[in-house]
């Protein structure tokens, strides 16, 4: 194993050089942004003659609802993020480790991906020592600068008065840089093998309460807890998306946790490293088949993840401890030409779509989202939109919608045909029915609900021009109407609220001229839909739509939008339960 005596968060002393240029440096890696660029391939000499990756990626930014294309060098991280003023010799030093890491970890990245279609692979115990401390550290990189900030971190209060007096440390931002070059120096077992020795003084439930009260100011490694507890408390995953869909990526997605125990603990620990796969962190504490458990919190907790069957330079599958306490002896047994076969989990359309909901679910207000294939993206949103779980959040993601469902030309009945026959036989049937008024209704609000209905579950749709027409439309008057009340949201997670099956002629009348009159003049957006049977059932699916929303929405329009007697009529449409 690496020798475990080696300086650890030292800053490098060479000597001072020129006024350094700015940098801007990466939050999510260059190398994982790649697999998710759009258009040609630019070659890779351009970026190291000229510092700037000319790779691209689709760019939704949540803030401006803007979607577009942007260079990779330009997103996911911030100018000189990592650029440490306390050390003049060299104030990138951190960034060039972290490059280094990065650069070994690619390589293990891409084995994985090019045994995908084998169903397993296998690494050397050294290969995944560093893909786990890629994974810790690219969390760690993102979010550590707030987890030694005393005013953010009481119980670290006097551990930092110690430690940034101990080390010349100004700031806290130059404790979260120097521990970074600790877990960057370190080898990954010697970190693990500190927390064990903090353990081994203080007791392993005292050293826990102690990162949650107080930190005793004389610990000398609190920091390697958080390691371990993600090395050894929790088995690796590879996950790879099903072949119609993808995963995307998100400012939070490289890290992100799912899941809760009774106990409070994280079962999972999500890092999208491209559009075909995740790692997955799954907690080892977790109740075998069969045991019995207290409820759990998880969404994706239901798909299963095999641990990997590990083989021993010696031969053994496992190293047999007769001290379990001795972790010397551990140190002794392991190598790192270990091999460790993971097999890989093949997630089905639903998993996947699962999987991605959590991403979207979690993703900042001030952050983005980027993905490789539009339509992918667009079937992505309709499962996330549909969900009542998520009804609360759709208006982050209404202009991604609107960019994605932008029809290229006009629905004519000419295209009825051609557009509808092959696409989707279920919604085809009953357009047609509505077409040649085969299939009867009692009111416009009944047949637009029959439309409704199925378009509710248009994840598992193609997209054709009626879908995507919808998509735009709710889209367009859901942002409009957000748009239209700034200031506090009112919205309520969960609902009493459900449509009526069925209205009578006048009421439908009256509720859709309502509607209508809402939207167009209070609101002021403009529909795009035809004049002919499909574009004003169109309009109406719409509208029925927006009402549905307005369930979670209607104390903002009560204060804010319509009349009383508009209300009322609305209301009309809704039964509690």
């Amino acid at each position: 194993m690496p020798p475990r005596n080696k300086r650890r968060g030292a800053r490098s002393t060479l000597a001072p050089t020129q006024r350094p240029q700015d940098q801007y440096h990466h939050i999510i890696p260059r190398f994982i942004l790649r697999r998710f660029h759009v258009g040609p391939r630019n070659d890779e000499k351009i970026t190291i003659r000229s510092g700037v990756d000319p790779g691209q990626v689709l760019y939704y930014d949540l803030a401006s609802g803007i979607l577009d294309v942007r260079s990779i060098g330009t997103v996911y991280g911030q100018k000189n993020f990592y650029r440490d003023a306390s050390n003049p010799s060299n104030v990138n030093e951190v960034e060039e480790k972290l490059s280094l890491l990065e650069g070994k970890a690619a390589l293990t990245i891409e084995i994985l991906h090019s045994e995908l279609a084998r169903g397993k692979v296998t690494i050397k115990r050294r290969h995944l020592d560093i893909l786990r401390k890629f994974m810790f550290v690219m969390h760690y990189r993102k979010m550590g600068s707030t987890y030694f900030d005393p005013n953010l971190q009481p119980s670290l209060r006097q551990w930092l008065i110690r430690y940034q007096t101990e080390h010349q440390c100004q700031t806290h931002v130059d404790v979260w840089l120097r521990i970074m070059r600790y877990y960057l120096d370190t080898p990954h077992s010697q970190i693990v093998d500190d927390a064990h020795a903090e353990y081994k003084k203080y007791g392993y439930a005292e050293a826990f309460e102690q990162v949650a009260t107080g930190v005793d100011p004389i610990m000398e490694h609190p920091e390697s807890i958080a390691y371990q507890v993600q090395a050894e408390r929790y088995f690796l995953g590879i996950w790879e998306a099903e072949a119609t869909s993808e995963f995307i990526m998100t400012t939070s997605a490289f890290g992100l946790w799912e899941g809760l125990t009774p106990e409070l603990d994280t079962i999972h620990r999500i890092f999208v490293i491209s559009p075909h796969v995740a790692l997955v962190l799954r907690s080892n504490v977790l109740p075998l088949p069969g045991e019995p458990q207290a409820p759990m919190q998880s969404v994706l907790l239901s798909i299963p993840q095999e641990k990997p069957k590990s083989r021993l330079v010696n031969g053994e599958t496992a190293i047999r401890l007769s001290d379990m306490n001795d972790m010397s002896e551990f140190n002794r047994h392991r190598s790192p030409n270990d091999d460790f076969t993971f097999t890989i989990t093949k997630l089905t359309l639903d998993q996947t779509d699962a999987f991605n909901t959590i991403i979207l679910q979690n993703a900042r207000s001030d952050g983005a989202v980027t993905f490789l294939g539009r339509e992918r993206m667009l079937r992505t949103l309709r499962v996330f939109w549909n969900s009542p779980l998520y009804k609360f959040l759709r208006h982050k993601y209404a202009s991604l919608m609107r960019y994605l469902s932008i029809i290229p030309q006009p629905l004519s009945h000419a295209s009825i045909s051609s557009s509808f026959e092959p696409v989707d036989a279920e919604l085809y049937v009953a357009l047609m029915g509505i077409v040649l008024n085969r299939t009867k209704f009692a009111s416009g609000y009944d047949r637009a609900l029959s439309i409704y209905r199925l378009l509710q579950t248009t994840s598992r749709r193609r997209t054709c021009p009626f879908v995507t027409q919808h998509i735009y439309n709710l889209s367009l008057i859901m942002e409009s109407c957000v748009n239209h009340f700034p200031g506090p949201s009112f919205r309520k997670p969960q609902s009493s609220l459900r449509l009526k099956m069925s209205l009578p002629s006048e009421l439908s009348l009256r509720i859709f001229t309502t509607l209508e009159n809402f939207v167009s003049i209070t609101l002021g957006a403009k529909m795009d839909f035809d004049e002919d049977v499909l574009g004003k059932l169109g309009k109406e699916v719409a509208l029925l739509g927006f009402l549905d929303w307005l369930d979670v929405e209607m104390p903002m329009v009560l204060i804010n939008g319509m009349s009383v007697m508009d209300i009322l009529t609305v209301m009309d449409a809704f039964y509690f339960v």
